[in-house]
């Protein structure tokens, strides 16, 4: 009788084969021919789906900015009369400590094309969709989870501007022909230029947010990251290179080192070259790999050398590389995975689950409570926003219940704190308590300096937020308890309204809202920037609208019923100055950092709702620059500008506007003003220490305190002296006579994360921010990034504060 089920199961799974086709019958050419469009990814993901008798489902997750399709396959192997979402249900009811199904299926989750330049991704995608749909595995219950492109804008923008340049059938394999090179517009990226593959803690971006949302519902035991590296490396797989978050589980790493043992004999059977364990870490937590290792899963990022590859490229030893090759690797190894997990389930359950059982019974955070005073939660709104988006559970409205001694981020020293203090509180022992412990523990231990990415990332400490770490319960649910700041609900007409809102993109929602309909709004530039906003040239009923789109926002106002003040000038007084909608003008260019050029594009769209012009650079000098009240430099690699060109700009700040310089774009000018630091020090090593020696030239990400002019309007909405910034520096400015210091460094500012050795001798009296004011103009130069990858941190009031409080 066995037998003959046996048999049944073969004949089926051969007359399933036999009735789907193929990537090459569906698409007409073989895979790794020429590239695939997202469109017919889709349509050929639908199509397995028809044809799968119920083994697999389309499942769209959500869309893209350019508003392509997302979504993955679901192949599923459950137990007759279990669903999906059954399975789903048991396994978060398993995930919080509660019983449940102990025959709960292993749950696997492969990505590919996060990078869209790294195409032969979804290539490979295809085809292992096609070999797990036409030929089942059925010996035990699972669920595979298998986007074939996360990053569909990014794919198709590459892959359109390679079949644009290319010119030869099978491709060039001359690695300097222009198909081996993009345009200006990096397939790598999405639409706003961001890395998807460093999004996934902070989830600006609309495609991480529909996935990451998807992720979290089914929380996978494994997740594989299909990438690709240069053209010229082999392949690389786990195990990862160090330095590793230090308490990523004993269980984690000892399944790298045995699926790393699997890949390693299937290339060995194929005379595949590869290499492991040297690059490609697990530090920073926003990764494809670290993100789901720090949420209980065997994480792991899969590296096939093709970048620039195109169809085929020669390479420097001699060989040459395909897309076909490329694919073939992909596809191999993607399967080999799928094996490897499913003879390994019990190891990836027992894993997962330990992981979670440890992280909410024993979790090793520094501290057992976090702890964030009410006041502070006023500037914490992006900072709540990343928890709940994380799934980190917190408490509101909690008690300190005795005076206790606890650890003061703000100053990094144990205090004593009062038992007066209600607010926010995070438990470390939690599900997700190693998130918890890589965004808000103190220090992040560097077990080896040699990685390839930011080093240091403390959310409260980049937000400005006064928090506690606590060990010791003392804490109760206040009963009862409302915030001071209420929303206003009075409909009675007042001489003005009093706004002091913190998060950015409220901010210009309130400025914009209240323009839009004929108010007057002000700021005081010896008040610390407060709003206030005046409706008396406004219809009744259009203010009554605006307070209710407001109350809608959760966003609250006091009433002033005096123009008279008791605490400042006067409201009539010319400290108050106008505040109005800013026309801005962002400089594009090949020499642009297209990262950067992006973020600007994504905060000034997105975050603040403006509605700027990127007008190319050719282009500026030939348009009437007094149609814009600011104009944008990105960093990037510039020179500078022509002697007419200089003129027209200088001319146009002389009569009132803000040139914005980001970075390495103050070099437009010439202004010998912003003179960068040499680099004094001695370099000598050894041939073999080399890649190691270079870190000392180097800052790899760091946060790092500069000192504020508080009084300064750019300041204003910062209440410390001194704050922390995400730097990425790589010339560190003297501090000059004609700008005055927004942000410099002390003679010895702190620092968190790595930077190099030389690096570390130019920190001391450095300018951050700088404002020098040309007669009724003013250019601003900023010497770090404040809109890095859009990770919440002060810096991003302060960008916010050149279009608020220009006026000054």
């Amino acid at each position: 009788m066995k037998n003959y089920f046996a048999i049944l199961l073969t004949l089926c799974s051969i007359s399933l084969s036999a009735q789907i086709k193929s990537p090459q019958e569906f698409l007409g050419y073989p895979m790794g021919s020429k590239f695939t469009y997202h469109h017919q990814i889709v349509a050929y993901s639908r199509y397995l789906a028809s044809q799968s008798n119920g083994l697999a489902q389309w499942q769209v997750y959500g869309q893209t900015s350019e508003g392509r399709e997302q979504g993955q396959m679901l192949i599923a192997n459950l137990p007759t009369g279990v669903t999906l979402e059954q399975v789903q249900q048991n396994h978060q009811k398993r995930i919080q400590g509660e019983k449940a199904d102990s025959s709960l299926p292993v749950i696997i989750n492969l990505s590919f094309n996060v990078h869209g330049n790294e195409a032969a991704g979804s290539e490979a995608a295809l085809n292992t969709l096609y070999a797990l749909i036409s030929k089942p595995n059925k010996s035990i219950p699972y669920v595979i989870l298998i986007d074939p492109c996360i990053n569909p804008d990014g794919r198709d923008a590459y892959v359109t501007q390679y079949n644009r340049r290319n010119y030869i059938s099978g491709g060039n394999p001359d690695p300097n022909d222009q198909e081996h090179y993009e345009g200006i517009t990096s397939g790598r990226y999405n639409h706003f230029s961001f890395d998807l593959n460093r999004d996934w803690v902070w989830q600006t971006q609309k495609e991480t947010q529909q996935r990451l949302k998807f992720y979290r519902s089914w929380m996978p035991m494994m997740h594989a990251d299909f990438h690709e590296q240069s053209f010229q490396h082999s392949y690389y797989f786990p195990p990862a290179a160090k330095p590793y978050l230090n308490f990523i589980a004993q269980s984690t790493k000892d399944l790298q080192e045995s699926v790393g043992r699997s890949f390693s004999k299937l290339f060995d059977e194929k005379k595949w070259p590869y290499f492991t364990s040297e690059v490609y870490d697990l530090l920073y937590p926003g990764y494809g790999d670290t993100y789901p290792v720090l949420n209980g899963a065997l994480g792991m990022t899969l590296e096939q050398g093709g970048i620039r590859g195109g169809l085929i490229s020669a390479k420097s030893d001699g060989d040459t590389i395909s897309l076909v090759d490329r694919v073939k690797h992909h596809s191999a190894l993607a399967l080999n995975l799928v094996e490897w997990s499913l003879a390994n389930a019990e190891s990836l359950k027992a894993s997962f689950y330990g992981v979670h059982d440890k992280s909410r019974t024993n979790p090793t955070n520094k501290f057992a409570y976090y702890f964030v005073p009410e006041k502070e939660l006023e500037k914490g709104q992006e900072f709540i926003q990343i928890l709940e988006k994380n799934n980190i559970t917190y408490l509101e409205n909690m008690g300190v219940l005795k005076p206790i001694q606890a650890y003061d981020y703000s100053i990094q020293k144990q205090v004593a704190i009062s038992d007066k203090l209600i607010g926010l509180l995070i438990p470390a022992k939690q599900p997700s308590a190693p998130l918890v412990q890589a965004l808000l523990d103190p220090t992040i231990v560097l077990e080896d300096s040699l990685t390839y990415d930011i080093t240091a990332w403390n959310l409260f400490q980049l937000n400005g937020i006064k928090a506690y770490g606590v060990n010791e319960n003392v804490f109760a649910e206040v009963k009862d308890h409302e915030g001071e700041w209420l929303l206003n609900r009075d409909t009675t007409p007042h001489v003005a309204y009093f706004a002091m809102p913190k998060v950015p993109s409220l901010t210009q929602k309130i400025i914009q809202s209240a323009i839009q309909i004929g108010a007057l709004v002000t700021f005081s530039d010896v008040q610390n920037g407060e709003i206030i906003i005046s409706f008396s040239n406004v219809k009744n009923d259009d203010r009554i609208k605006f307070f209710s789109d407001m109350e809608k926002l959760n966003i609250g106002f006091n009433t002033l019923d005096s123009y008279r003040s008791k605490t400042s000038y006067d409201l009539g007084s010319t400290h108050y100055k106008s505040i109005f909608i800013p026309k801005i003008a962002v400089v594009v260019d090949p020499a642009n950092d297209v990262n950067q050029q992006g973020e600007l594009a994504y905060f000034l769209t997105q975050k603040y709702g403006f509605k700027p012009s990127f007008i190319p650079s050719t282009q500026l000098f030939k348009s009437n620059l007094f149609n814009y009240t600011h104009i944008i430099y990105p960093d990037g690699k510039h020179a500078a500008l022509s002697n007419t060109n200089s003129i027209l700009l200088t001319d146009w700040v002389k009569k009132g506007g803000k040139l914005i310089l980001m970075e390495g774009a103050r070099k437009i000018l010439d202004d010998k003003d912003l003179v960068a630091k040499e680099d004094t020090a001695k370099h000598t090593s050894t041939y073999a220490m080399r890649e190691r020696a270079e870190l000392s030239n180097s800052t790899s990400g760091n946060m790092l305190q500069v000192e504020v002019e508080k009084t300064h309007p750019l300041a204003f909405r910062i209440n410390e002296s001194s704050i922390y910034i995400l730097n990425q520096v790589s010339d560190f400015v003297k501090l000059p006579k004609d700008f005055t210091p927004v942000l410099k460094t002390s003679s010895k500012p702190k620092m968190m994360g790595f930077v190099g050795a030389n690096k570390k001798a130019q920190l001391a009296n450095s300018l951050l921010l700088g404002v020098k004011e040309v007669d009724k103009g003013k250019i601003i130069w900023f010497g770090f990034n404040p809109l890095f990858r859009a990770i919440p941190n002060q810096g991003q009031t302060i960008f916010e504060n050149c279009f608020l409080y220009t006026e000054f």
